[in-house]
């Protein structure tokens, strides 16, 4: 953590620079689409399926691929479903543009699902506006308890991916946001260690440039194939456990709400 922090201090010297490139990475991005189709469906038929809800940002909402099962948490499900041979109902409910203080505030929307494994993905718009070290730390454990109140599912968080690799981002501005990343990323690891049922997967393992969407940005439909097969691996025997969740046909929950 000290050598991230004195690194980012450095990148601070080059502030206007990286002001100016960032400005100038918003104007010529490619803006994507958000994925085609429902939110939610299954693999597999049963009276007692299990659920995976994905919340969060873009990657749970499907920005970089064209229909919504080929994100990442379509695939997760998928994967999970071939992995124990049961049937898995999943759920989206991501909004591009999410930090945790958003998503924080849209937690009430979710109020009756049962998941049995949650899977979270947040941080990377809190890496580009530049929430400080202390106030990401203070809304990830916000976000962590509102969650554990409301779900008695395993939780696995998604780790910051290295936007140091990212092409979208020129240099030096790839090098500084890839340092932030890092600095955030260290507090769910942290949190994993220390909590029971929260989980951090290491997006950085394997990561492929080449598999990001045509924005390199976001990743595409290849990416989160590799990802889902590498989580189902780490975190499939989570749902050997008993069936806590909801066994029914899942609902879309209204996410028009601000």
């Amino acid at each position: 953590m000290l050598r991230l922090t004195v690194l980012w201090t450095l990148c601070l010297f080059l502030a206007p620079l990286l002001v100016l490139q960032g400005l100038l990475v918003r104007v010529r991005t490619v803006a994507l689409p958000t994925a085609r189709g429902p939110s939610s469906g299954r693999f597999g038929e049963s009276s007692s399926s299990l659920l995976l809800l994905g919340i969060g940002d873009s990657v749970i909402e499907g920005v970089g691929v064209t229909h919504v099962e080929e994100a990442l948490t379509g695939q997760f499900a998928l994967k999970l479903h071939q992995q124990n041979s049961r049937p898995i109902l999943w759920q989206t409910q991501g909004r591009n543009g999410d930090r945790v203080r958003d998503l924080i505030a849209r937690l009430p929307l979710m109020d009756g699902v049962e998941p049995d494994l949650v899977l979270v993905s947040i941080g990377v718009n809190d890496v580009s506006h530049l929430t400080s070290v202390t106030r990401w730390q203070w809304e990830v454990t916000h976000l962590i308890a509102e969650l554990k109140l409301r779900f008695s599912a395993p939780i696995v968080f998604l780790g910051i991916p290295p936007l140091g690799q990212f092409s979208a981002l020129p240099q030096p501005l790839r090098f500084a946001l890839g340092v932030r990343a890092r600095l955030l990323d260290q507090t769910l690891q942290q949190a994993a260690k220390l909590l029971t049922d929260i989980y951090w997967f290491d997006t950085a393992i394997d990561f492929q440039a080449q598999q990001l969407a045509p924005d390199g940005y976001h990743p595409g439909p290849l990416a989160c194939e590799s990802l889902a097969t590498a989580l189902s691996l780490q975190f499939g025997e989570l749902l050997n456990s008993p069936v806590k969740g909801s066994t029914q046909e899942v609902l879309p929950v209204n996410l028009d709400v601000k």
